[in-house]
């Protein structure tokens, strides 16, 4: 899932169908809804046609928007990626089609290396390649020892650079001149890790699992190339117990969130203890994926059911009322709110118009769960 980047209730969620959806949570509807379908099948490798033949299914690793809102990007569990251009408020415009990587494609990105907008993806092949938006690769960067799981693209001052993570837990860092990792970091966990910078772009984080099953969210000092914080809260796991990876995600510099144990863990970043946590009145699944809008005043998450529920603040509130040509009683009263199912997409089945309360999730609250609004 991902907000679009200025308008902050709208919602783009890819599904394991190969649908990607747009939704504007202000309206609870769904403006967009793209099937996944191979544009140019005879442009396909024929290893991809015949990984095709033997197993049709396209689950999305990863859908983004671009920095301006745009575009859009989506990332296949297979071989491709597709780029569609957003036209307000319904339409998505196919733009391109790239066969990214043999294998899985597994995160997908935008960048500005030399000021050019450029898509960033990796994939199975081991490999991290950069796009133009002519569809042309016009970098590839070689190291990793294992399936890339994540790319985090980033700049300081002039310094264009990429972070990724592989599946044995290496974390590498690249500049566009194709010289090599300038870094060779361990994640905790030594497993799948995901690397996010906060809101203002100076400090970085990462949130992983262990093969183990165990969960990690810690700050790092750039500079050292070491920990410089350790986020305690997450439970320890049975041995050999492995759920999945951990998900998480920063809101205006301050709170870290993640998904575990079927609930939402807060944390301030400032603090290593968990701030709170909420399990949204139920019905989410052991480690939900989420989604903070740039805000940081609504937190999208996953549903056993294959829907998301909406949190919100009180900001987050004031801003969903804004869509005043519609009734808002449905978010006042937890009996009068009514899921809104979406047919012929099993995976994205359907969205909740609840707005669970994060009203404690301001610095100067009391770490206490608060009620939340659920039908």
């Amino acid at each position: 899932m991902d907000f679009h980047p200025s308008r902050h209730t709208l919602l783009l969620v890819g599904s394991a169908n190969g649908e990607f959806t747009l939704w504007e949570i202000g309206l609870r509807e769904r403006l967009v809804s793209k099937p996944f379908k191979i544009w140019d099948m005879q442009a396909c490798s024929a290893q991809f046609q015949s990984v095709l033949a033997k197993d049709s299914s396209m689950p999305i690793n990863r859908v983004t928007w671009s920095p301006d809102g745009d575009l859009i990007g989506v990332a296949f569990a297979k071989h491709l990626i597709h780029l569609y251009a957003y036209q307000q408020p319904n339409e998505a415009r196919q733009v391109l089609e790239i066969e990214a990587h043999s294998g899985g494609v597994n995160d997908i990105a935008f960048s500005r290396p030399n000021k050019q907008l450029c898509v960033v993806t990796c994939g199975d092949d081991k490999l991290i390649r950069v796009w133009d938006m002519h569809g042309q690769k016009i970098y590839s960067f070689e190291g990793h020892e294992a399936p890339v799981y994540s790319i985090c693209p980033h700049h300081k001052e002039t310094i264009q650079f990429i972070f990724s993570t592989s599946i044995d837990g290496k974390i590498k860092a690249w500049l566009y001149d194709n010289a090599g990792s300038r870094v060779d970091y361990d994640a905790p966990g030594k497993w799948c890790t995901t690397m996010l910078y906060s809101a203002d772009g100076t400090r970085l984080f990462s949130c992983g699992t262990s093969k183990e099953g165990d969960s990690h969210l810690v700050e790092w000092n750039e500079s050292e190339g070491s920990i410089k914080r350790t986020y305690s809260g997450f439970r320890k796991k049975a041995s050999g117990v492995v759920q999945g990876v951990v998900q998480f995600d920063t809101a205006q510099n301050h709170i870290l969130a993640a998904g575990e144990d079927n609930q939402i863990k807060f944390w301030d970043v400032d603090n290593t203890n968990m701030l709170t946590f909420i399990d949204a009145d139920g019905g989410l699944p052991g480690l939900p994926r989420l989604r903070f809008n740039k805000e940081g005043n609504l937190l999208a998450v996953t549903t056993v059911d294959n829907g998301f529920k909406i949190l919100a603040n009180s900001d987050g509130l004031r801003s969903l009322r804004a869509f005043g040509n519609r009734p808002f009683e449905a978010f006042r009263s937890p009996y009068e709110a009514s899921a809104m199912k979406v047919s012929g997409a099993p995976v994205v089945a359907g969205i909740s118009p609840n707005i669970g309360r994060m009203d404690n999730l301001d610095r100067n609250s009391p770490a206490k769960p608060s009620p939340i609004l659920v039908c």
